[in-house]
């Protein structure tokens, strides 16, 4: 009896740990120039029910030193019920960030296409064209008005899910791994015209994400020659698998999508506003056929904190402004990077 039971709990938690390897069907993956994005995986996957959330994520790296953050939350995960949301953040170079944090008013519009991104939110939208992709988030006296040109193709590590039981899921996808970006960023009601480098992602799910994962790690490095995008996301349980897609590209060629990483966090600080220890070191390193890259971010600042409303408790953001190093090695080739980059830090307990 007892041996029964002890065989069935260890059959639960095998297939509760291929939950956890979703992204290449049940192992780790490796595939050198995945190609297997399409702009249908950056359409709406859910269903317009307050159980569900998703949201498309911007970010963007101006050539005059400003930084700014765009998210439209289609459902907003960090409310119950998951109301429609849309969030901006300017950081100007040396001076505290400006934001706006708007809702979807009654009567307004709220649409996401399935097909590819069309996204539709008031007056606020992100949808991608035969020119790129173009993003208008004009609130107030704060706002861009910009388009985007991949400059690498879309990615997604796998299947793009980071865990599903088959019925419920969480997923994530990069249709802008790096981009140009031009048009006009909007600071204190006064345009100005802006021109650098993108990024966009686009996550969604329909279970509430701490009943899995206590939180996640991620950044992404934009350098003249190599794009670098990391994952470390936790499970709530020590013993389960932990998931990190990684991606690698070098000009406009996607040269790895992987699940095969390890980061260390190698150096913490206590967040004196509400106790955490926020990383001030992280290495990411990847090995395998072919390649070998060893990564370290050193956050410099951190630029945001939210304390997020999540139910009867809270989720804990950071967003930090870091220098990076790293050796990259692809097919016997060593370049070494440096330069300034975001990256970030999630806490759903």
């Amino acid at each position: 009896m007892n041996k029964a039971k002890t065989d069935q709990e260890s059959t639960n938690k095998n297939q509760e740990n291929l939950r956890y390897l979703s992204l290449f069907g049940g192992k780790r993956g490796w595939e050198r120039n995945p190609l297997s994005y399409s702009p249908r995986d950056d359409g709406v996957h859910i269903q317009n029910s307050n159980d569900e959330w998703e949201w498309w994520y911007f970010d963007f790296s101006f050539n005059n030193g400003y930084k700014a953050v765009a998210t439209l939350h289609y459902h907003n995960i960090f409310l119950i019920p998951h109301l429609p949301t849309m969030q901006l953040f300017v950081y100007p170079p040396g001076e505290e960030p400006k934001a706006k944090l708007w809702a979807v008013r009654p009567g307004q519009e709220n649409y996401a296409a399935q097909d590819h991104c069309l996204v539709r939110m008031g007056d606020l939208s992100a949808e991608y064209t035969s020119e790129g992709y173009k993003l208008k988030m004009l609130m107030g006296d704060l706002g861009v008005d910009l388009i985007i040109r991949n400059t690498l193709p879309g990615w997604k590590a796998g299947s793009g899910r980071l865990w599903t039981d088959g019925q419920l899921e969480t997923g994530w996808v990069v249709p802008v791994p790096r981009g140009e970006v031009e048009g006009i960023l909007v600071l204190n009601g006064i345009e100005h015209d802006v021109t650098g480098w993108a990024y966009h992602d686009h996550n969604w799910g329909n279970f509430e994400l701490e009943k899995r994962f206590w939180g996640w790690y991620w950044g992404r490095i934009f350098d003249p020659k190599f794009t670098m995008i990391y994952g470390w996301v936790i499970p709530n349980k020590h013993d389960s698998p932990i998931v990190s897609p990684f991606f690698l590209g070098r000009g406009n060629e996607i040269i790895l999508g992987t699940d095969q990483i390890q980061v260390e966090i190698e150096e913490t600080k206590k967040d004196e506003q509400y106790g955490w220890d926020i990383p001030m070191r992280v290495r990411i390193r990847c090995q395998g056929e072919g390649i070998d890259v060893d990564g370290v971010l050193e956050t410099e600042r951190t630029v945001e904190t939210l304390k997020l409303p999540r139910g009867d408790h809270f989720y804990h953001y950071y967003r930090f402004l870091a220098s990076y190093q790293a050796k990259i090695m692809v097919d016997g080739q060593q370049d070494n990077l440096s330069g300034e980059t975001l990256h970030e830090f999630m806490l759903l307990e």
